[in-house]
């Protein structure tokens, strides 16, 4: 009987060494991670740009689940930075390539999205600034995303691509959205619906702070694509962007969950061909369709070729991913 109790006894002695062993491990690697950690993601610690770029909440949501439903929200929160040409030009890609959307015009003392688009495709103004209508937005798409009956009896099938052109000076509002509302995790759980956020820069320090204010109240909870307009230079003059020890941090967090950080530029189109478009309220189709000036025929169907190419290195993320290329 005393050989088995000293049995036992060498064996809960193993027991306990082995645990004492497991334990020093793992604090040694939990200590060893925390060292391994980007200073730039201390929680509280103040950016470049005077933002608080907050470590990145781990969630389940990365670009390997699939939506079966986009919403491509347009943004660039300083006025004349591109924004509406940008949305214009996807708009007019949709079309081309067939791909059935609905679009969203909220710049709606500039309304570019409805006035050269509005009898070409879905068109619904949205005044992003009246307190309520962003609720009545949220509410719409569950309508929008559902099938229907039309007055014969055909289904009508719910829509899964949106468009939402956003005002200058709107990211106050986009951010109460988001945290007061939810909304970013309401459409994922509710209506299985990615957002991308598409961020048009040029190249200011503006541009880069507007990135940092988005990725702290959106995080990892949508897709991001920045596009450097040309107009403002060649890609090598975004200086500003390209050394932001903010933006490098940003991206690695997002790579780092497998959250799509994508860059891409958009063409400058000549002066004279966008005003010809612009008087005449023209899409860019019916300006390369239009035989009065030649000039801006061709301006405009080189800039729409070089335009599209730049999307199509973004189609995952920006409701074309089943499209075929033209």
């Amino acid at each position: 009987m005393t050989d088995i109790l000293n049995d036992e006894a060498e064996i809960l002695n193993g027991v306990e060494e082995l645990l004492l062993v497991t334990d020093e491990t793992t604090e040694a690697e939990s200590t060893e991670d925390i060292q391994q950690m980007p200073e730039a993601v201390t929680a509280g610690e103040k950016t470049e740009a005077g933002n608080t770029v907050l470590p990145q909440t781990k969630t389940a949501v990365t670009n390997k689940k699939h939506w079966s439903r986009r919403l491509v929200i347009v943004t660039g929160d300083k006025g004349g930075v591109g924004k509406s040409t940008f949305a214009r030009g996807l708009a007019q890609t949709y079309l081309d390539m067939k791909k059935e959307f609905l679009a969203f015009d909220a710049d709606i003392s500039n309304s570019h999205l409805s006035r050269f688009y509005g009898d070409k495709c879905l068109v619904r103004e949205l005044d992003f600034f009246t307190e309520g209508n962003v609720d009545l937005f949220l509410d719409d798409l569950k309508e929008l995303i559902e099938d229907s009956l039309d007055t014969e009896g055909a289904v009508i099938r719910g829509k899964s691509l949106f468009l939402l052109e956003l005002p200058p000076q709107s990211m106050r509002i986009l951010k109460d959205v988001v945290q007061q509302m939810k909304f970013l995790s309401t459409v994922d759980e509710l209506y299985d619906m990615r957002v991308t956020i598409v961020v048009v820069i040029s190249r200011v320090m503006d541009s880069v702070k507007q990135l940092i204010t988005l990725y702290d109240f959106c995080q990892d909870q949508v897709d991001y694509v920045v596009v450097k307009n040309l107009f403002f230079g060649s890609p090598s003059n975004f200086v500003r962007y390209k050394e932001s020890s903010d933006v490098t941090t940003i991206k690695d967090l997002l790579k780092e969950s497998e959250i799509p950080f994508l860059e891409i530029t958009m063409p400058d189109l000549i002066e004279h061909a966008y005003d010809y478009l612009d008087k005449n309220s023209l899409t860019f189709n019916q300006g390369i369709e239009q035989k009065e000036k030649p000039s801006v025929k061709g301006r405009v169907s080189t800039w729409i070729s070089k335009f599209q190419e730049q999307v199509w290195l973004a189609k995952s993320i920006l409701g074309l991913e089943n499209v075929p290329r033209l």
